[in-house]
């Protein structure tokens, strides 16, 4: 490449990647040689320069402290469908253990995954951070109403939840694989900006530097929406990547990741790259690519593609990534 630097591609599949095998996300978030091999067809069929393994990536966890979960015949997404702590807070009941609910299965697919692509991508565990965590287990309205009427149990749970991914990470690591802290319920309107900063934030930083000290060195938060207002203490964190999701400014994140020197994640809106057609698809990456201007630590991304999504689509923004040469800035 004379020395200059491709751009990456790394688009969010979790449920897809079970389409690519077909088989359901139900089948194969229970079945870890499906899981194993899901992710590495999607690898071999696009060639992402990521791969975070899972399918309800945001279950995971909350699944292992209590939530109960709902698998599907058809193509939905297992779901959350019983909340533990809705009625009361049982702390003591929140410990890791591989053997809970379907963290091994999890940790044993991503090696598998791993071991065979490992060589030519990065691997990742997506993990869910302490604050979405608690949301699933008390339910999400519950937990905002004792924000604000028992902050005491509120951060309690959150440190109890803090050591429950600390010991999790510590599984990952060991194993040799990345980790990708998702923050699903974090997203502005959902929080304020103060609950953001009082009960998110200040967990997240904990987890990220926590990682870090370990050697993992790239440890992206992944936050959806429109994060503007909290956008400043999510850089606090230490995360090493931030988001502009299709509905946002990417001018103003890419100036954030600029004064930071951290990665910028651009995100075609997963709906259009589902129903295309390629040329709308191109024309979005072609804007999104002139406004980022070169920018040698940008990356081409999506939000979680839907299971049924075009694989021809998917390879179209591939192929042009592939092709884009940007000679004043060292892509190509």
């Amino acid at each position: 490449m004379n020395g200059k630097k491709k751009i990456l591609f790394i688009p969010t599949i979790f449920e897809h990647s079970a389409k690519i095998i077909n088989k359901t996300p139900s089948q194969v978030a229970v079945d870890r040689n499906l899981m194993e091999q899901a992710h590495v067809e999607s690898y071999l069929l696009y060639r992402p320069d990521a791969v975070t393994v899972g399918i309800d990536v945001y279950n995971i966890e909350a699944e292992a402290l209590g939530c109960k979960i709902k698998f599907h015949e058809d193509c939905s997404i297992p779901g959350i469908i019983e909340h533990p702590f809705l009625e009361s807070y049982n702390l003591d009941s929140l410990y890791f253990s591989l053997e809970r609910g379907r963290i091994k299965l999890i940790l044993e697919a991503a090696e598998g995954v791993n071991k065979k692509i490992g060589t030519c991508t990065k691997v990742s565990v997506g993990i869910s951070g302490p604050f979405s965590i608690c949301a699933e287990l008390a339910g999400f309205e519950k937990l905002i109403m004792d924000c604000i009427s028992d902050e005491e149990t509120v951060h309690a749970m959150l440190e109890r939840v803090l050591e429950h991914q600390i010991n999790y990470c510590d599984e990952i690591i060991k194993r040799g694989l990345g980790i990708t802290l998702f923050e699903s319920w974090a997203a502005p309107p959902l929080v304020s900006p103060d609950i953001y900063r009082n009960y998110v934030m200040p967990y997240e930083k904990k987890l990220i530097n926590y990682i870090k000290k370990q050697g993992v060195l790239n440890v992206p938060l992944v936050i959806g929406g429109n994060t503007m207002a909290i956008i400043n203490d999510m850089i606090e964190t230490g995360t090493t990547l931030i988001i502009s999701d299709f509905k946002t400014d990417i001018n103003y994140y890419l100036e954030k990741a600029r004064e930071n020197d951290i990665f910028l994640r651009g995100n075609i809106d997963p709906k259009l790259i589902e129903k295309g057609p390629v040329e709308d698809i191109i024309e979005c990456l072609k804007v999104m690519l002139d406004k980022v201007k070169g920018y040698n630590k940008f990356v081409v991304g999506s939000g979680v593609l839907p299971y049924n999504t075009p694989s021809e689509n998917v390879l179209a923004i591939r192929e042009y990534i592939n092709n884009y040469v940007d000679c004043e800035y060292g892509f190509i």
